[in-house]
């Protein structure tokens, strides 16, 4: 009997380290896993960041001074973020992951130095940056967000075209509900000048860059054919609120113009009768006194008859 107790409690006991054991195996691959789907994220995250740096380093020469100083300051917060979550997971990044890592740092290095000389380099643009020139002298109404990359488009490699259809790709697909019509028109022109750039080298691009290629091109077509009705719009409606607003502006001005000479004519007027009045009061005590005085006289003429 007892021999019976210990081997079932002996045989709990087992189940129940077993079970624990289990547990904390199936604990720990659960959370390895997570670790590494974190640091890809970290990864994908940071180089994305680095190709849309690349993509844009020309376009700060189509800023306002404002708009430089403000992008630089959220591009250098920006790569602080970037570079501390990758640096969060280095330990668990193999030889080639840290090699490309090390890529990407020099890669944003380049695009940032690039960056700075495009912009003490450029041309003079309008003050307040809503139109500026392009490089064939034709004339661009920016929009509210979009800034052209016809320079960066024109020097497209066959080794970079991949790439760079994907950085342009993804970065219309993260703003595109921010843009406004104007920024769609120069979104799509510039698209179309990147088309004309690859026809002039796709034959020394690689086989597998062009099948990526056509991948980006199918998730662009997506993008142009979304319908800016609504875009439209809402740019339609906000115009129509401003104008409204100056015109209700101007009224509520003119009015008040009119009521304060309203007020100003009633105490002219008003001033005008008690000054009439006054002269009709006086005039009538005058008069009366002079017909008193000569009824007085006639009076006085019968007596002395």
């Amino acid at each position: 009997m007892l021999k019976r107790t210990f081997s079932t409690s002996a045989l709990a006991a087992s189940l129940l380290l077993g079970g624990l054991t289990f547990t904390q195996v199936s604990c720990t691959e659960n959370q390895q896993k997570e670790v590494s789907q974190e640091s890809d994220q970290a990864y994908n995250d940071f180089k994305s960041f680095v190709d849309e740096t690349e993509m844009k380093a020309q376009n700060v020469a189509n800023e306002t001074e404002a708009d430089y100083e403000r992008e630089t300051a959220q591009l250098k917060a920006d790569y602080d973020t970037k570079v501390a979550a990758v640096d969060r997971y280095a330990d668990s990044y193999d030889d080639q992951r840290k090699q490309e890592l090390d890529q990407l740092r020099s890669r944003y290095t380049t695009a940032s130095d690039a960056r700075t000389t495009a912009w003490t380099s450029r041309p003079a643009v309008s003050a307040d940056g809503s139109a500026t020139v392009a490089t064939d002298g034709t004339s661009v109404k920016m929009g509210k967000y979009y800034k052209p990359m016809t320079s960066e488009i024109a020097v497209m490699t066959p080794q970079n075209a991949q790439a760079k259809y994907n950085a342009f790709v993804n970065m219309v697909d993260r703003n595109k509900s921010s843009y406004d019509i104007d920024d769609w028109n120069n979104i799509n022109a510039d698209w179309r000048a990147m088309d004309a750039r690859y026809d002039q080298i796709k034959d020394q691009i690689s086989a597998a860059d062009k099948r990526q290629i056509a991948e980006e091109k199918g998730k662009y077509a997506a993008f142009k054919s979304v319908d800016k009705t609504k875009i439209r719009a809402e740019q339609g409606a906000n115009a129509v609120a401003n104008t409204a607003e100056d015109v209700a502006h101007g009224a509520k001005e003119t009015g008040k113009d009119i009521g304060q000479g309203a007020a100003k004519v009633g105490k002219d007027v008003g001033q005008g009768a008690k000054e009439v009045g006054k002269d009709i009061g006086q005039g009538a005590a005058k008069a009366g006194k002079a017909v008193g005085g000569a009824v007085k006289g006639v009076f006085n003429g019968k007596e002395n008859e």
